[in-house]
């Protein structure tokens, strides 16, 4: 077969098993702490593949009620995979990690049409039950690395309609800790982790991924529905969507922080007052939170107990 330029390699997605997690996490983590260009240091886009929702919500329903559905879903189950597109201030890629969980469908909560429709789009769940990564193994490693936390070079995050990739993420870094009670909270909890961030339907308000992608001329690499595939096609419309005609960036390291109060409105209405603050839910800073998470991971382990996807089996 022909060769890959180094371009094209990079665009090919790096499975992470239980297996290789220590060999490609280190190349993950090196691929982030590469000297970058553009101004605002590595851009993470973030996707993940989760198990549908066993309590459902409708965009119709108040905004509380939209906020409890999120609560309890990412509650109740874990993610499958986890993926992340990295590139510098100027959108070169540096790489793209899928991060397979250990998922098992005959014991972890789901829905049986998302995990069919998963099947379908090529997850093997018979991998993810026998090879797939504990959960606590990568919130570990990604609460001690330099990618989250107030540090002063703390990579900037991308999602799509990301609330729930958002929502996951906060449970692997507090160790299953359940989700705040509101969405007040919530926004702190997501500023002290990963405080600077922005949401691709910032930029590109309607249509689906996929429709985005076609509509703007940005190819997908890989199989939809899986994610690394979807995070490196978030990351793609990002600087796509976010640069004018003629290669000129139209946001700067000043642009990355909590989600645009009207992006907020979109998805809690009205109401909601954001602050930087956590002294309500008394919690001095993130470390505080994380000392705090790891002190009740029993407590949480004992919760989980009939849950496959924390801790190895006894």
């Amino acid at each position: 077969p022909p060769l890959r330029s180094a371009a094209e390699t990079r665009r090919q997605v790096r499975d992470v098993w239980a297996w290789n997690f220590e060999e490609e996490f280190a190349a993950f983590l090196l691929a982030t702490a590469l000297p970058c260009t553009g101004g605002c240091g590595v851009v993470l886009a973030l996707d993940t593949e989760f198990p549908g929702f066993v309590c459902d919500t409708h965009p119709a329903q108040a905004p509380s009620a939209c906020y409890r559905a999120l609560r309890e879903n990412v509650d109740l189950l874990w993610p499958i995979q986890i993926g992340v597109a990295v590139a510098d201030g100027n959108g070169v890629l540096l790489g793209v990690w899928s991060f397979n969980m250990r998922f098992d469908a005959a014991t972890d909560k789901h829905s049986e049409t998302s995990v069919e429709f998963l099947r379908a789009a090529g997850i093997d769940f018979a991998r993810h039950r026998s090879e797939g990564i504990l959960a606590n193994d990568l919130g570990r490693r990604l609460l001690g690395s330099h990618l989250v936390g107030p540090q002063g070079h703390t990579a900037c995050w991308v999602t799509f309609s990301g609330l729930y990739d958002m929502g996951y993420l906060m449970k692997l870094l507090t160790s299953g800790r359940p989700l705040p009670s509101d969405a007040t909270a919530f926004e702190r909890l997501m500023s002290m982790y990963c405080p600077r961030r922005r949401d691709l339907r910032d930029l590109l308000p309607t249509g689906s991924l996929d429709t985005l992608g076609r509509r703007h001329g940005v190819k997908r690499h890989g199989a939809a529905h899986t994610a690394g595939s979807d995070a490196l096609l978030t990351l793609d419309l990002f600087f796509h969507a976010s640069t004018f005609e003629g290669g000129t960036k139209c946001w700067d390291v000043n642009d990355w922080g909590p989600w645009a109060r009207d992006n907020r409105a979109f998805f809690w209405g009205p109401g909601y007052a954001f602050d930087d603050g956590w002294a309500s839910q008394k919690w001095a800073n993130a470390w505080h939170w994380a000392a705090a998470a790891s002190a009740a991971s029993m407590s949480v382990a004992l919760a989980q107990s009939r849950s496959s996807s924390f801790f190895l089996p006894l």
